[in-house]
């Protein structure tokens, strides 16, 4: 999906400084639940995490006002039994000013294409069958969900 509101960026050593962003912010990308806060990583942890081949991590980027619109990370996962790799969609985050603005789909799309570009064509995500705004993301996006409590999506990239 080509935005003309949005472009889409995945973290790579140098951009540590988009973690300690996001972790200043984090409340803007929740669902507004009280959790216990949480440190931001220390600048070697968020080196590991933006150098590390199997994470894939995709920021928004308003182009306006060059502010991070939203989020989505995940793991490659290797099989055991076969050469088989998947991407697990760990966790997705939108800037509350930009929701409802088709950023959750932009996300996906490219964190998709960052999966097919290292040979990945299936992914999955969790998301409690509660959790509304997610599920209509991923519904949006083309995924395909279990029956059950816990909703496993299934992606073709």
């Amino acid at each position: 999906m080509v935005s003309d509101r949005y472009r889409l960026h995945r973290l790579r050593q140098g951009d540590e400084w988009a973690l300690s962003t996001l972790a200043k912010g984090n409340a803007r990308f929740g669902d507004g639940d009280d959790r216990p806060w949480v440190p931001p990583l220390s600048s070697e942890e968020a080196s590991e995490f933006v150098s590390d081949p199997r994470t894939i991590c995709v920021v928004a980027i308003h182009m306006e006002t060059n502010h991070m619109a939203g989020f989505a990370y995940g793991g490659v996962l290797y099989r055991r039994h076969t050469k088989l790799r998947h991407l697990c969609i760990y966790e997705i985050g939108i800037d509350i000013d930009h929701r409802n603005q088709g950023v959750g789909k932009i996300l996906l799309e490219g964190i998709g294409a960052e999966a097919r570009q290292v040979g990945i064509d299936q992914g999955f995500a969790f998301c409690a069958a509660t959790d509304r705004d997610t599920r209509a993301i991923y519904d949006s996006s083309g995924g395909q969900h279990s029956a059950d409590n816990e909703i496993l999506y299934g992606f073709q990239f």
